[in-house]
């Protein structure tokens, strides 16, 4: 298992700066801010980054939905083309997640795999702007299944692949950044103390209602807002499926929220602030929820393993791909 972060990057930026050029055959180096990389393609060419087995399935299917590609399409790092090169390809075959989800889950038919989903009829719980971009919380990956009483269940998954964290909140824009630091005083009064309150999001009023998925009392065990730092992304995530669960209007019995991150990637481990005396934030994140079974860490070694007795044949090309690029 590879240790810090830096030599897991480093050690998947070389692999990929490898498979780049022996593989694709592309030795031209890409750019991100004007500065050129080993490991990014050029721009043009960033659609060598998918698997050519559903690579213009997967770009049709994006501009049909009116869903984004990440600015760092072109990184052979990206977690989104990851995330797209390993679901993808599973649309059409939704069976083979079964064991890997049955491991988990009540489940007796996969039923759907969809990206960057915001929920039925894409409708906006918080007050956000946009579709399926990057203004709205949604789920990178999104699959649904049948338990065997016939009723709907989802599972919402932040997928990350090389990052240092799950996602921070962003200070851009905000005019009092000290304030994030009084707990107290931001679940108290978020609307004077929580910029993206100020902007009209409505986080705060589903963190504090009477049906919220926190445990209140626990959101003021630091001195920050719980929220500022490496917990920021999942609270957006674990409110996204509380507010599917709880809508009488779609056909959902019951949601669930995960993360899927590689195995060695310790550093994602290890956040650079304690809370609740952990910094595990996959550990700590379970401290907060009144329903702990509602959240649910997987590493992508895992899946990929309980996957491989229920491959079709015609994906022996792809998990061939998957060996060679990845690893995995």
């Amino acid at each position: 298992m590879a240790s810090p972060l830096q030599e897991f990057r480093e050690q998947m930026r070389d692999k990929q700066s490898v498979f780049k050029a022996e593989s694709l055959g592309v030795k031209q180096m890409g750019s991100w801010r004007n500065i050129h990389y080993p490991h990014l393609l050029p721009e043009e060419a960033w659609s060598l980054n998918l698997w050519e087995g559903t690579s213009y399935q997967a770009i049709r299917h994006f501009a049909q939905a009116g869903i984004s590609w990440s600015e760092q399409k072109h990184s052979m790092l990206s977690s989104q083309v990851l995330c797209v090169n390993l679901f993808f390809p599973l649309r059409n075959h939704p069976e083979a997640l079964k064991p890997w989800l049955a491991s988990h889950f009540d489940v007796d038919q996969v039923v759907a795999v969809e990206f960057q989903y915001v929920g039925p009829d894409d409708r906006d719980y918080f007050n956000e702007e946009g579709n399926r971009g990057p203004g709205r919380i949604r789920a990178d990956v999104a699959i649904a299944w049948l338990d065997r009483s016939q009723k709907k269940n989802v599972l919402l998954i932040k997928f990350t692949f090389a990052e240092r964290s799950l996602g921070m909140c962003s200070q851009r824009g905000n005019p009092s950044p000290w304030r994030c630091h009084y707990s107290r005083n931001v679940v108290g009064s978020p609307h004077s103390y929580c910029h993206k309150d100020e902007l009209g999001f409505t986080y705060w009023y589903d963190i504090m209602s009477r049906e919220s998925p926190f445990l209140q009392e626990r959101l003021t065990l630091e001195g920050y807002c719980p929220f500022r730092y490496d917990l920021f992304a999942l609270m957006r995530g674990q409110l996204l499926a509380h507010m599917l669960q709880e809508d009488n209007g779609n056909d959902i019995a019951r949601a669930y929220f995960g993360v899927m991150y590689h195995a060695d990637n310790d550093e994602l481990l290890r956040m650079p602030h304690w809370f609740y005396r952990e910094r595990n934030p996959l550990r700590a994140w379970p401290t907060l929820l009144k329903d702990e079974s509602s959240f649910r860490p997987f590493t992508i070694q895992e899946m990929v393993a309980a996957m491989e007795g229920a491959l079709p044949g015609d994906l022996s090309e792809w998990r061939a791909y998957l060996k060679q690029r990845y690893g995995l």
